[in-house]
């Protein structure tokens, strides 16, 4: 039993020490994902139509081959390359006495901005309110929505934090289905002062008329509406910093004639597949995605013939005339993006664009 000791020491530092490279790369990757540590989501939050479109929009242009602006949302009409929805993270707030003339619902709404980097420019912060499914055959009574600015931090025990001046008011029949209210200048201003940021006062007022000829039941209307009523923020920023454009000069695709050298510099398929990484758990799309990965040699001979650069040419050269001068390495020369859905510890629903990730063609550098 003795001399199998040393080998299975052996194995057991291999083990770990692939497992402690495995870490670190993994830790390095979500540093350039902008995240600090492997999200473990609580729940998966429902993906808005509007991320769903975009992300699937990125993906078709990404497949045909159109030139694609990052940096500009075209479906919001807005500059921006980061869009997040942050849930409520607010609560009810219940009376214990309903009059006809009192608010059906009263809720304190909360969103968590601490995700946004300094770096990030806002350009876009809407609240989203999902009053429930839209319908015309089972009309409601008509809603007043009033939203007030949070001023003084909410007392537990205290019936109703103390809100400040009114900035919204609206009247809309119900069932509605969403409704939309532009927060820019208010989630600025908690950007800048997060201390500011003691949420919104939402008060949902049911409007009786008698005319409209609709019978309803004012408790159950309220508890229908609690039940259904589901709020999120939706927030685009802008990193310059990913914006500029790349200093590596991307040359068109040069044909390279078909050989039976395998050993020759070229792009050879790589399929990233989440799951097997243990990331399925937090990427909500794609499942996984086409890498690829450049290999092979770059002979003297065939340099020119394999989408180099000039200097990989002349390295080649001095490398014939002094074996000490390294040979040219097979490299990328073109990548493209890649768009990712995901949740991260705040579950925050996010869709990010990030370039040079998929390697299109490869060459000697």
């Amino acid at each position: 039993m003795l001399p199998y000791l040393p080998v299975l020491a052996v194995g057991y530092l291999l083990t770990l020490t692939l497992s402690q490279t495995f870490q670190f790369q993994e830790y390095v990757f979500l540093q350039f994902l902008g995240l600090d540590k492997v999200p473990s989501p609580q729940k998966f939050q429902p993906v808005p139509y509007i991320l769903k479109k975009i992300f699937q929009d990125q993906e078709a242009a990404a497949t045909t081959g159109v030139p694609q602006d990052l940096c500009y949302i075209k479906e919001l009409g807005v500059p921006g390359n980061i869009l997040r929805l942050l849930p409520d993270q607010g609560f009810f707030l219940y009376s214990k006495k309903r009059f006809q003339a009192s608010p059906c619902l009263q809720k304190l709404l909360y969103f968590n901005l601490s995700a946004i980097k300094e770096k990030e420019q806002l350009t876009m912060a809407q609240l989203v309110l999902n009053l429930g499914p839209n319908s015309y055959y089972n009309l409601g009574p008509e809603l007043e929505l009033a939203l007030f600015l949070v001023q003084k931090p909410h007392v537990w025990g205290q019936s109703t934090p103390n809100p400040g001046k009114m900035f919204a008011l609206q009247s809309v029949p119900w069932p509605q289905g969403v409704i939309h209210f532009n927060l820019l200048t208010i989630v600025k201003d908690w950007s800048n002062n997060s201390r500011k940021n003691l949420g919104l006062f939402l008060e949902i007022l049911v409007k009786e008329d008698r005319d409209s000829g609709v019978n309803f039941q004012l408790e159950d209307t309220c508890a229908r509406l609690r039940r259904s009523l589901h709020a999120s923020l939706l927030v685009v920023t802008l990193n310059r910093e990913q914006c500029l454009p790349s200093l590596r000069k991307r040359r068109a695709a040069i044909s390279i004639r078909k050989t039976s050298c395998k050993k020759l510099c070229h792009r050879h398929q790589l399929f990233i597949n989440f799951q097997d990484l243990g990331w399925h758990k937090w990427i909500i799309a794609p499942k996984g995605f086409m890498a690829n990965y450049c290999h092979g040699d770059c002979p003297f001979s065939l340099t020119t013939s394999l989408n180099s650069s000039n200097y990989a040419f002349m390295q080649a050269l001095m490398h014939a005339v002094d074996p000490e001068v390294p040979q040219a390495v097979c490299i990328p020369t073109k990548l493209s993006p890649i768009s990712m859905l995901y949740q991260d510890n705040n579950d925050n629903v996010i869709l990010r664009h990030y370039e040079d990730m998929v390697v299109d063609e490869c060459g000697c550098g």
